[in-house]
C-alpha cells in the first residue's frame, strides 16, 4: 500500500488483512500478535521493581521459615540442656556438702597410719551399706552427663541460643568434665585406701605409699569442691534454685548420710 492508494482501497486491504486467515480445507486460523514491547523508562523501572519486590518476599518467607525451624531447634536443646545442668548441679552441691567430711575421714586415716607402728589395725568401714559397703574410705560415683552440650554443639542448635545462656552452659558443661576426670582418678587412689580395714604388716615404704594417697585424695577432694564453688552462680544465671536443689541433692545422697551418721557434717 502506497501514498497514491485510494483511501476506500487501503481501508479494504487493511480490513482484509485483520479477518483471520482461512487454511486449506476451511479451517480458520487465529493470527496472534506479540506482547507490546515496554515504552519508556518508567514502564521499565515498573517492570524491574515488581520482579526484585516479588524476590525480596521470597527471601523474606525463606528466612521466617529457617528461623522458625532453628527457634524450635534451640528451645527443644534448652530443655534438654536444662535437664542435664540440674543433673550436674546436685552432683556439686554433693560434692560441696561432703568435702568436710571427706577431708576429715582422710586425715583420720592419715593420723592413724603416723601413729601405728609395723601392725595395723584394721579400721572399721566407713560405708556399711550400698555399694561401697565396707570400705574404708568412698566417696560418690556419679554420672557428669554431656550428651546435651555435645548434641547441641555438633547440630549448631546451641549457636541458636542466647549468646549468655550459650556461655553459662559452656562453662557448666566444661566443668561438669573435669569433674568427671578428677572422680575417675579419685576412684583409682581411694580403692587402695580399703586394703587399710583389713590387719596388715607394714613396712615404711608402703606406709609413705598410703600418706601420698591420702594427700592426693584430700587435694582432688578440694579441687572439686572449689569447681563445684565457682560454678554455683552459673546455674543461678540459668534460673535454677540453687536451694530447692541442695534439699533434693541432700535426700538422695548416700555419701551426705554416711557423713552424718559418722557425725563428720
Amino acid at each position: 500500500m502506497t501514498e497514491d492508494t485510494p483511501d476506500h482501497i487501503a481501508a479494504g486491504q487493511t480490513a482484509h488483512r485483520a479477518r483471520p486467515l482461512e487454511a486449506a480445507g476451511g479451517d480458520r486460523v487465529e493470527v496472534h500478535h506479540k506482547p507490546h514491547p515496554i515504552h519508556g523508562w518508567r514502564g521499565f523501572l515498573k517492570e524491574i521493581g515488581i520482579v526484585v519486590i516479588g524476590v525480596l518476599i521470597a527471601l523474606a518467607a525463606g528466612q521466617s521459615v529457617e528461623w522458625l525451624h532453628w527457634r524450635e531447634k534451640a528451645r527443644e536443646a534448652d530443655t534438654r540442656l536444662l535437664a542435664d545442668a540440674r543433673t550436674v548441679l546436685n552432683h556439686m552441691l554433693e560434692r560441696l556438702d561432703i568435702q568436710s567430711c571427706q577431708d576429715r575421714r582422710l586425715v583420720l586415716i592419715e593420723d592413724r597410719l603416723l601413729a601405728s607402728g609395723s601392725m595395723w589395725n584394721g579400721m572399721t568401714p566407713f560405708y556399711t551399706e550400698g555399694p561401697p559397703a565396707g570400705s574404708t574410705y568412698a566417696h560418690p560415683m556419679r554420672t557428669w552427663p554431656r550428651t546435651a552440650w555435645e548434641n547441641a554443639v555438633a547440630s549448631t542448635a546451641a549457636n541458636h541460643l542466647p549468646p549468655d545462656r550459650l556461655a553459662d552452659y559452656s562453662k557448666i558443661f566444661d566443668g561438669a568434665q573435669r569433674e568427671a576426670n578428677d572422680q575417675a582418678t579419685e576412684h583409682e587412689d581411694s580403692s587402695q585406701l580399703n586394703l587399710l580395714g583389713s590387719n596388715l604388716t607394714l613396712t615404711p615404704d608402703q606406709k609413705i605409699q598410703f600418706l601420698l594417697i591420702i594427700e592426693r585424695e584430700r587435694a582432688r577432694n578440694r579441687v572439686m569442691a572449689y569447681e563445684a564453688h565457682n560454678s554455683i552462680s552459673y546455674f543461678r544465671a540459668l534460673g535454677l534454685n540453687v536451694e530447692k536443689e541442695r534439699k533434693a541433692a541432700r535426700e538422695d545422697s548416700l555419701a551426705y548420710e554416711v557423713c552424718r551418721s559418722n557425725g563428720l557434717i
